[in-house]
């Protein structure tokens, strides 16, 4: 008996299994792949989208500048912000709201 006589049989199934192994090997990157992906668009759909800034002016409701005007104050702050002014030489706060007011400004609260 030769080698060859006994080495052909196994080469058949020592193929089937070098492959088999590979196509597992492939299968499981692919999934880890996708995975991390998935995680990814996962995690960016749930992250808060933050809206534009605009430049808004906003009204100080119950202030008097020194013109006998309520004061106006200008920002990019989102809606829901608090800010706080100097009002008769005192620091007090106000709320930025989305409230539009008759001259085109919006309404900020004091609080």
């Amino acid at each position: 008996m030769s080698l060859l006589s006994l080495v052909s049989p196994a080469v058949p199934g020592l193929l089937s299994t070098v492959c088999a192994a590979a196509v597992i090997a492939l299968a499981r990157t692919a999934l880890a792949g996708l995975h991390a992906s998935r995680a990814a668009q996962l995690a960016a759909s749930t992250a808060p989208v933050e809206p534009p800034r605009r430049l808004r002016e906003y009204t100080l409701l119950r202030t008097t500048g020194p013109d006998g005007h309520p004061v106006q104050y200008t920002s990019t702050r989102p809606p829901g912000s608090v800010i706080t002014h100097q009002v008769d030489g005192h620091p007090r706060d106000f709320e930025l709201t989305a409230i539009p007011l008759g001259d085109g400004t919006f309404a900020a609260e004091p609080l």
